[in-house]
């Protein structure tokens, strides 16, 4: 399988741009509550939303 890193992280870019582009003070007020969460948290999140991610590709 040949994969076009450089696609691939364009198209995260683009994702991760889309909130802050279209509705930016709610993107303000959730990077503010995200601030005053503890790293436990945190860390919780990332690792949810990494596991997501790798079964997305796993099942693909």
């Amino acid at each position: 399988m040949d994969i076009d890193w450089f696609v691939v992280i364009a198209m995260v870019l683009i994702v991760e741009g889309m909130m802050p582009l279209l509705f930016p003070k709610t993107w303000r007020s959730y990077i503010q509550k995200l601030s005053k969460e503890p790293i436990g948290v945190i860390r919780q999140v990332g690792l949810v939303l990494f596991t997501i991610g790798l079964l997305l590709l796993w099942f693909r």
